[in-house]
């Protein structure tokens, strides 16, 4: 029976391709379904991020049934930034069938070149730090926040039809204890370039919750600096990193979230989260009728806290100061009860970020990759 790719219409269709993972990673003991209510608020229109961005969505059926996803992805944001014309693809899903695949992926790449695109790269959903690349290491482990979760074989549908690696997406953890149950202590080249911290004006505070949107603006001035040579990162407006700083804020210890300034400007800025797919897990991607229930009796019994963001203003990275935001944080996890540190994802080129972690002595656990594509003139002229 062949396959046909159509446009989501109506909320209908996409409550359908928003149910096809359930389905089919039905047996995976390791998927974990985002909550449907915090997954519409992501794509809904009034997210700040859409104010420069637009998404489409895809499915591919074989006869009645829907057995594929995909979405379409243009981010005028990081156009300008970057000087290209690249469209992303995400939320793909997929059964086992390659025709399908090439559909799905073939219909969106002709909609993007169309739209004036000159590569199709993903998968990313919406912004740069949510759901970025597709699993090719670390199937036996339940994925992090934020972060998504994917069979082997969609590795094998996505490279067939000409994609190749752009850049991979890391994650990273350590035990807080040793197997007895003992403490286990950071690493003394970190714990000495925290002490040895000595910064005229510094100040390492909790983010306030009553300055909650003015420390979140220090944050941004922080992130902006700190990334700014990573390839392939564009800048997040204001609007975009006060949005996620509130839900870091609401679901976060205060302890957690570590702000330092130097002489009251910003200077270096650390988010630390439960790890909060141990507990909707329960859920199954539902909060009615009982999941939101099940989610709060989970949410007890987190043990795990995951570094979302860390970044240190160049000026200061010599100077130990992200030593001391982290032996900030994980004092307080450890007092908090937690027993895992987990940190994702970080870009692979990122090595100032990739040093700070694996200096605290975690070990990469996930690797998700992040595909390209050029658009030819096949696609430009399809449409």
């Amino acid at each position: 029976m062949p396959v046909a790719v159509e446009e989501v219409r109506s909320r209908a269709e996409l409550a359908e391709i928003l149910d096809l993972p359930l389905r089919l990673h039905a047996a995976d003991p390791w998927y974990v379904p985002p909550l449907r209510a915090l997954l519409l608020r992501r794509i809904d229109p009034g997210n700040p991020f859409f104010r420069d961005a637009s998404l489409r969505f895809f499915r591919v059926r074989r006869g009645r049934e829907t057995v594929g996803s995909v979405s379409l992805l243009l981010d005028e944001g990081h156009d300008r930034h970057s000087g290209q014309r690249t469209a992303f693809f995400g939320f793909f899903e997929c059964e086992r069938d390659p025709e399908a695949a090439r559909a799905l992926l073939g219909a969106v790449s002709e909609r993007a070149a169309a739209l004036g695109a000159t590569s199709l790269r993903g998968p990313r959903n919406v912004t740069r730090v949510e759901d970025v690349g597709l699993l090719i290491e670390g199937f036996g482990s339940r994925p992090p926040l934020l972060a998504g979760h994917h069979p082997p074989y969609y590795r094998e549908l996505i490279e067939a039809e000409g994609f190749t690696k752009r850049f991979d997406m890391l994650a990273y953890d350590t035990p807080l204890f040793d197997a007895a149950g003992r403490r286990r202590e950071l690493p003394e080249a970190l714990r000495r370039k925290a002490a040895s911290v000595d910064i005229p004006g510094l100040e390492v505070r909790r983010v306030s919750f009553r300055r909650v949107s003015r420390d979140m603006e220090l944050a941004h001035a922080v992130f902006t600096e700190a990334y700014r040579t990573v390839p392939d990162v564009v800048p997040m407006s204001s609007a975009q990193f006060v949005s996620l700083g509130r839900l870091f804020v609401a679901l976060a210890d205060r302890d957690l979230l570590q702000l330092a300034t130097v002489r009251g400007q910003p200077a270096a800025f650390a988010a630390c989260l439960p790890e909060l797919n141990e507990a909707f897990a329960a859920a199954r991607g539902r909060l009615l009728p009982l999941g939101w229930a099940r989610v709060a009796w989970a949410l007890r019994r987190v043990r795990t806290a995951s570094f979302k963001l860390i970044g240190v203003v160049p000026a200061f990275r010599s100077m130990g100061l992200h030593a001391r935001l982290i032996q900030h944080v994980v004092d307080g996890l450890r007092a908090a009860g937690y027993e895992r540190l987990e940190a994702s994802l970080i870009h692979e080129d990122n090595m100032p970020m990739r040093h700070i972690v694996e200096s605290a002595g975690c070990a990469l656990y996930r690797r998700y990759r992040v595909y390209e594509r050029p658009l030819g003139q096949r696609e430009q002229v399809t449409r």
